[in-house]
């Protein structure tokens, strides 16, 4: 005999001559795992290279009577971390909330010697810096901790960005190309990563730059005069 489960219903069912009462409620637990935290992130704990991931589940609960005849099953959330230390096994998290409007993410970690843990994520660099803390004899030792989504944090990926137009911008310089300074073509490295950091090193935008820059001194070095003709690309 199949009984089904439909939420928020009971349902009876005649089970060898006894009446076999089952109900399904669904509620969710207070999970708050905010969306900036929540997948696979690459960190940096104390330097060294880890990584951290969060994840959200659904789990289900079934509690009967004494006698086995009314039972009921519920469906609750609960927020699953783990964490791996320069390539080390993976240790489990727990989550003990969010402030700051959801930017700050309270950890609890569950290895060897667990403690409290924290990360503040910073919109504007799209990374979460905080610290882990460690047992050291008697004391509680913090060490830096920073995570971010990507193989690489944004400020860094603008940083590689920024030194490769600069020497875009030298190239077509020493090849004598007829090129006047503006946004694109400059060797300020600064202005240059501003520009990422401000969009949110958007891939389209960045690859779309490069290959501006990159048709431009191609044409110059197959032009005899080095003089040739601009293609724009919104920027």
């Amino acid at each position: 005999m199949t009984i089904k489960t439909i939420t928020g219903f009971a349902i009876h069912a005649t089970l060898l001559g006894t009446l076999l009462v089952v109900s399904s409620a669904s509620y969710a637990s207070p999970v708050n795992l905010p969306s900036w935290i929540n997948g696979e992130m690459n960190c940096k704990i104390d330097g060294r290279p880890a990584k951290m991931q969060w994840r959200v589940e659904t789990r289900y609960e079934t509690t009967c009577d004494t006698f086995g005849r009314n039972c009921s099953q519920a469906a609750y959330a609960v927020s699953i971390g783990s964490f791996s230390d320069n390539g080390g096994p993976w240790v489990p998290l727990e989550s003990r909330g969010t402030g700051n409007g959801g930017n700050t993410f309270f950890i609890r970690y569950l290895g060897e010697q667990p403690n409290n843990w924290e990360l503040s994520f910073i919109p504007a660099k799209e990374i979460a810096q905080g610290h882990s803390v460690w047992r050291a004899g008697t004391y509680n030792v913090r060490y830096d901790l920073e995570c971010w989504k990507g193989d690489k944090p944004l400020h860094e990926r603008c940083n590689d960005y920024a030194s490769h137009a600069v020497q875009q911008y030298q190239n077509a310089q020493r090849l004598f190309c007829a090129i006047q300074p503006d946004a694109r073509w400059q060797d300020n490295h600064t202005a240059h990563q501003t520009w990422c950091m401000k969009s949110k090193g958007n891939p389209a935008w960045l690859d779309a730059e490069n290959a501006a820059r990159s048709d431009i001194i191609a044409q110059c070095r197959n032009s005899n005069t080095h003089r040739i003709i601009r293609h724009e690309v919104p920027r």
